[in-house]
């Protein structure tokens, strides 16, 4: 049996422009998988299947195709054939045609606040996979902030990203940012591909240097492992907390907010059907809620203006008022209130 990352020795199916993409998404509609579902089931990474097939980056092998039609069927193979296909090609063809298109040269960067709060994002909300990252948000309240991130990643390593909303979910905004050499890079700053609470992703130890670095990984972590939330009612107060299902993660935060002389308070819950851990990192202290938008900030709109409304109202907005004032946000990133 094929191990997964080996080639795949076998004649390929060149779809006609825009009909491979088409088979790939109505044999995904018609598994009712995920695409990491469907692409374990045929023992292909999901970044093939998700990216190098759909976009049509590379073809697809013959009996795979077949069998996928076969187990998901929509349309006779015969009626593919003739009316979807263009030719088959002799095999390694579609994998010698389509390789070295994610071997994008980056520039490496230095050690940087910039560099830090990127990485605290990426922890928060991002996922690695050889070849791709990506940063899942939530529409249209965190728009701006993946505008940002994508220009921060642009800065910093020299390279594009794109941008779009889901097509399974209009409430999902996703960053895609497709390059080799920039998660070779991202692994050796102590992030994974994969599973990162599984395989144990954390800040790396140099962000522990200075006082700036520090202060940009906490500013990624709380744009999307975090937010200002309300403490209690009839009580003009609110809270800032860290919400993440990885003891590691939540550990960085701890020591990372010990080390800039602030009080974190931290709790554990076992919740839903698998009984899954959620670990929470909260700051209380009212003047230490202000310290951090002083010292540290946001780059996120929707965690600036619901810091500005508590400040104003002494309560946090509505998601009717919050999406008012991120429509009009205007406030150059990141933000912070003055020392």
């Amino acid at each position: 049996m094929r191990k997964r990352g080996e080639c795949i020795i076998d004649n390929r199916v060149k779809f006609k422009k825009g009909f491979q993409k088409l088979f790939v998404r109505k044999i995904k509609k018609n598994s009712g998988l995920t695409w990491k579902a469907l692409a374990d089931s045929i023992n292909l990474s999901e970044y093939t299947l998700r990216v190098e097939w759909q976009k049509e980056r590379s073809t697809i092998p013959y009996k795979i195709a077949y069998s996928l039609l076969k187990v998901y069927p929509f349309e006779e193979w015969e009626t593919i054939q003739s009316k979807w296909v263009e030719k088959i090609l002799p095999a390694n063809w579609g994998q010698k045609s389509a390789g070295g298109k994610n071997k994008k040269k980056i520039k490496i960067p230095e050690k940087s606040e910039e560099l830090a709060e990127l990485l605290g994002v990426i922890l928060g909300d991002g996922h690695l996979e050889e070849g791709e990252l990506t940063i899942t948000s939530e529409f249209p309240y965190e728009k701006n902030h993946l505008d940002y991130i994508s220009e921060q990643i642009k800065k910093l390593f020299g390279i594009d990203s794109k941008i779009f909303i889901s097509y399974t979910n209009k409430n999902t905004i996703i960053l895609d940012c497709y390059s080799s050499e920039l998660i070779k890079f991202l692994k050796n700053n102590s992030l994974t591909v994969g599973n990162k609470i599984k395989n144990g992703a954390h800040l790396p130890s140099w962000i522990s240097e200075k006082k700036e670095f520090i202060y940009g990984a906490l500013r990624g972590l709380l744009d999307t492992d975090g937010g200002i939330y309300r403490k209690q009612k009839r009580y003009n107060r609110a809270i800032i907390e860290f919400q993440t299902n990885s003891k590691i993660i939540s550990h960085n935060i701890i020591c990372l907010l010990k080390k800039i002389n602030f009080t974190p308070s931290k709790s554990t819950n076992k919740s839903g059907f698998l009984k899954r851990y959620s670990f929470n990192v909260r700051i209380q202290n009212q003047n230490e809620l202000h310290s951090f938008f002083k010292l540290i900030g946001s780059s996120n709109p929707k965690n600036i203006e619901r810091y500005k409304y508590f400040i104003k109202n002494g309560d946090i907005p509505s998601k009717k008022e919050l999406k008012g004032a991120i429509t009009n946000f205007k406030e150059s990133l990141p933000f912070r209130t003055q020392l």
